[in-house]
């Protein structure tokens, strides 16, 4: 019976392990989707105002979505 506890107890932190490796690639992937989701956009969406020289509406909200998916691996990482 010890020995299949010991067993047990080895493979939970075998478990635990392969599920804080697991964890490390969350932030990998927020960013990665926010990536997807620009390229996704229409080539039309984020051009207005590019014509005239003015700033696409679409750019800010790119930046901002980049700055969104570093904070969320930011935070990822402090999980650790």
């Amino acid at each position: 019976m010890e020995q299949v506890l010991q067993n047990i107890n080895k493979l939970n932190r075998s478990l635990e392990g392969v599920i804080a490796v697991g964890n490390e690639f969350g932030a990998v992937e927020a960013l990665w989707s926010q990536f997807e989701n620009v390229m996704a956009k229409e080539p039309g969406e984020g051009d207005v105002g590019k014509e005239e020289g003015l700033e696409g509406e679409g750019q800010e909200s790119d930046k901002e979505a980049v700055e969104g998916a570093t904070e969320d691996a930011k935070e990822a990482e402090g999980r650790k």
